[in-house]
């Protein structure tokens, strides 16, 4: 039985796929920066050789049907194209932290989350790891009987994303900005919008079910995450209109509507940021989207 999308792909489509991958690495056009492969100093902090990776762990605060009871088996990839200036995970999305691992030990690593039960194998943040990611898996499909999920910044390189919708099974999909003042201030893309709204059009064309098991863990789907930043109230309004427009033309997903921000990194030095979310703010939001009737979740404040 084909359980994910990677086992249904023939021999020359994963061949063709992880060339492509590899090959937008290669040129430094794997994210919307463009670097161009500054050899050494990739702003993403990616290596040219192996996949340097933070952590390889069981992940229980993801989203209800993805996390169920024994955890999603999260990659926790080092470095990142948006560098956020209030991002949580900043020392490994920053200053890079993990370890590099070749093609046979990421994949011995995979099999060894398989072997914890987990319910899925979770990548977060891996655009500048993609060609060798699917590559490692090849290896080892047969025991990659698991969905696969891509948790990302939802600003992505077109091409890639065509090659992530071939071979992921679902996507924890953000939509940070309405607005590309606010990304040029607080992310390393400037342009964020204009990508974010690209990706979102190829899910909609890509009509990827919603479908979950019996008992309620998710095999196929989108789940579309907001963080909620304090004071920009306008803006989080601003997406969760935008996300009604894509609902009624049917885009099939779910809201994760967060609530989880709190000063980090250098959000600490930035006066409007340096504060949580006001409960009053956030109850505003959250009634948009009640009132929209968009499906999903809400975290208390």
């Amino acid at each position: 039985m084909k359980t994910n999308l990677l086992n249904v792909l023939s021999e020359p489509e994963l061949e063709k796929l992880v060339s492509r991958a590899l090959k937008l690495f290669e040129q430094g056009l794997c994210c919307p920066v463009m670097c161009q492969a500054p050899r050494g100093s990739r702003p993403c902090g990616a290596p040219e050789e192996g996949i340097k990776v933070a952590s390889f762990a069981i992940h229980d605060g993801e989203e209800p049907p993805v996390s169920g009871w024994n955890g999603a088996g999260n990659i926790f990839f080092s470095g990142c194209s948006a560098k956020c200036l209030f991002c949580q995970n900043w020392p490994i999305s920053h200053n890079n932290n993990g370890k590099i691992y070749n093609s046979g030990e990421f994949s011995e690593k995979i099999k060894k989350l398989i072997d914890k039960k987990v319910h899925n194998i979770n990548f977060v943040t891996g655009d500048h790891f993609l060609g060798k990611v699917i590559e490692s898996l090849w290896k080892v499909r047969e025991a990659v009987n698991l969905p696969l999920i891509y948790n990302c910044s939802g600003c992505h390189n077109h091409e890639l994303f065509e090659i992530l919708l071939k071979t992921m099974d679902i996507f924890l999909f953000d939509v940070k900005y309405c607005d590309n003042t606010l990304s040029s201030k607080y992310s390393n893309i400037q342009n964020y919008t204009e990508y974010n709204l690209k990706c979102l059009e190829m899910l909609l064309e890509a009509d990827i079910p919603w479908i979950e098991d019996d008992l309620g863990l998710l095999k196929r789907g989108v789940i579309i995450r907001h963080l909620v930043l304090p004071d920009h109230i306008d803006n989080s309004l601003q997406v969760i209109e935008l996300l009604n427009d894509f609902k009624k033309r049917g885009l099939n997903f779910k809201l994760s509507l967060m609530s989880q921000y709190f000063p980090a990194h250098k959000a600490l030095d930035i006066e409007v940021l340096n504060t949580k979310v006001a409960s009053a703010q956030y109850r505003k939001i959250a009634e948009a989207v009640e009132f929209y009737e968009i499906e999903g979740w809400t975290q208390s404040l």
